[in-house]
């Protein structure tokens, strides 16, 4: 009987359709695919799996049916991809169905659609198989097709293993989700006394053996070439033609630091192919391929070291600040020597396990990250933030040096009444992303000036001259302080000025050209593609005000949630203030780096 019930969900929901209109057809035919957002864990911690499909049609509605080993996974919930109505997810032992529509006169989904994600519980350990049996896709007309699937994904549970995969997202920096789907294990010689455990599978992971310098309380894992080239034919590449590479070092008790030593030519490629992770006891580093540059360093291994930072010599109110919270040390070793690592192509993604106290819990966004350089001042690392899914506090960086986790509380005396900009302020001022006119004044109804609103963008997207500096306008003077913004963002191609090679930096800024600007930039910085409908724009009373220049610009960041106008009104030539850009940054911030 219960069998029958489920196979009535798909009809339960399309008796809620009613007069729907004719949808788009994508092109091609749909597939699917699993995705993680960990693709190793400890028992206790939560799972996320992604259902996408690609290359849909007009789907307005959607069954799905997966299967999972409910022996090391318990279901906790799953939320649909699509707006409108949803049954309550039936779980059968190892098998989950699931459905969901949309309802009233719109047209279904076309692309690529993530359908579902729905959470798990790890509650054993070992490799956990999950498989998407197939999907039962309805159109707008209410025609109907079955797409089985052999779509897998493989969580790896362990007792005390590293977490990999994340969010963020964003500019290639390594941390995105994966599969672990283990096929096969076993050792091979490293040809140098150690010996390195390989498990195969979409994600391969190397177990190194360790030895310790009880002189230096260093412990090092060594892998030759030999035993590199076997990981990387037991890889497979993922859908970008990346292979990942999880490499584990096994916890030494009273080691201050850990080296990974490579041979110098697996990172020293001319594109990224490989995303090589490095779990040590102190943090997670997931590092390129083509972090060196091809014949920079002459000695055959060097070594990547993850240590405890010495913070005896930083200024006593730093140390309050950092209290008891990590502090590592990232640089590269060769020949034993730390050799300086600087490279804008080649972004390096770090998390440090961390676990926040009670006030932290509470103001989670308040933890942040400090390059500490080398005179001892710190530096707010802009994407640095506390993931409470992973239990770590990430970032990425494109230079070694120490970083230290720290929690800042920081105001202005005249944002208090400011109830929809305070915290949003306040988040990007401890970020480093926005100041104050003083320690104490943020100023918030001042007019953003064309030339801050830029300087504001190359912070929040962390644009840099790696992508190459355009020309300087000619009404800018060479050292004023938004300068290289503003040459970072012609050479991305973001701006052109107003034309005659000048800027007009001192003016202010419009929200309307505040959004293209905007939408350029993340359309740069972070392959935005979003292509939004300028019809949803009637939604506000004065869409007619807007610019046909402005429009699709205006659209997409409304569709995506980033701008929402004020009044029912988008008031597009109205010039932009303090707080209403800071506002914006935080949106952008919080959508994608969260």
């Amino acid at each position: 009987m219960n069998r029958k019930l489920l196979s009535l969900s798909l009809s339960l929901l399309m008796s809620f359709v009613y007069l729907l209109p004719q949808g788009t057809l994508a092109e091609g035919i749909p597939s699917f695919s699993l995705t993680l957002d960990n693709n190793q864990v400890t028992p206790g911690k939560e799972i996320q799996v992604t259902v996408i499909g690609n290359n849909l049609a007009d789907v307005y509605a959607y069954e799905m049916n997966l299967d999972f080993d409910h022996t090391l996974l318990q279901f906790k919930g799953i939320q649909s991809g699509i707006s409108g109505f949803s049954i309550d997810p039936q779980v059968d032992g190892d098998h989950l169905k699931f459905a969901s529509t949309k309802i009233s006169k719109v047209a279904g989904e076309n692309g690529t659609l993530n359908l579902s994600t729905i959470t798990f519980n790890a509650i054993g350990q070992g490799s956990a198989a999950l498989q998407l049996k197939n999907v039962h896709l309805v159109d707008s007309q209410l025609t109907s097709q079955v797409i089985n699937t052999a779509a897998k994904a493989t969580a790896l549970i362990v007792a005390n293993g590293g977490s990999s995969g994340g969010s963020g997202n964003s500019g290639g920096n390594g941390s995105g989700s994966s599969n672990h789907a283990g096929s096969g294990s076993g050792k091979i010689d490293n040809k140098d006394g150690q010996n390195v455990q390989l498990e195969q599978g979409t994600v391969v992971v190397i177990t190194p053996d360790v030895k310790m310098d009880t002189a230096t309380k260093t412990a090092t894992s060594i892998i030759n070439k030999s035993a590199w080239e076997k990981a990387v034919q037991l890889s497979a590449s993922n859908e970008n033609g990346i292979k990942k590479i999880q490499i584990q070092i096994k916890e030494v008790p009273g080691a201050i630091a850990y080296v990974q030593q490579f041979p110098t030519t697996v990172l020293s490629n001319n594109r990224v192919s490989i995303q090589i992770e490095i779990v040590s006891p102190f943090a997670a580093v997931v590092i390129p391929n083509n972090m060196l540059h091809a014949g920079e360093f002459t000695s055959e291994a060097v070594g990547l070291r993850i240590g405890k930072a010495d913070v005896s010599k930083l200024d006593k109110s730093v140390l309050n600040q950092i209290g008891d919270r990590p502090v590592i040390d990232l640089s590269m070793q060769s020949e034993g020597k730390t050799i300086l690592w600087n490279n804008p192509e080649a972004p390096a993604a770090v998390r440090i396990p961390y676990s926040p106290n009670a006030v932290e819990k509470q103001n989670p966004e308040h933890i942040v990250v400090w390059y500490v350089a080398g005179d001892g001042q710190v530096v707010s690392v802009p994407n640095g933030r506390y993931d409470a899914k992973t239990g770590t506090v990430l970032f990425t960086t494109t230079h070694f040096s120490k970083y230290a986790v720290a929690f800042v509380q920081k105001t202005f005396d005249d944002i208090a009444s400011l109830d929809w900009a305070k915290s949003q302020i306040e988040v990007l001022a401890f970020k480093g992303i926005v100041s104050g006119v003083s320690d104490n004044i943020f100023d918030p109804a001042q007019p953003v000036t064309r030339a801050d609103f830029l300087v504001l963008l190359a912070r929040t997207l962390e644009l840099d001259r790696s992508k190459g500096m355009g020309g300087k306008f000619a009404d800018v003077r060479e050292g004023d302080y938004y300068d290289e913004a503003l040459r970072i963002a012609r050479g991305m191609g973001i701006t052109e000025g107003v034309g005659d090679n000048l800027f007009k930096p001192h003016e202010p800024i419009t929200r309307e050209d505040m959004i293209v600007l905007t939408v350029r930039a993340l359309r740069v910085a972070k392959q935005m593609t979003s292509k939004a409908k300028e019809e949803q724009l009637r939604q506000f009373n004065d869409y007619t005000a807007v610019s046909a220049y402005a429009a699709q610009s205006v659209a997409a960041l409304v569709e995506m949630g980033l701008v929402h106008g004020y009044d029912n009104a988008l008031h597009p030539k109205e010039t932009t203030n303090r707080a209403q850009a800071a506002v914006l940054m935080y949106n952008i911030y919080t959508h994608f780096y969260k």
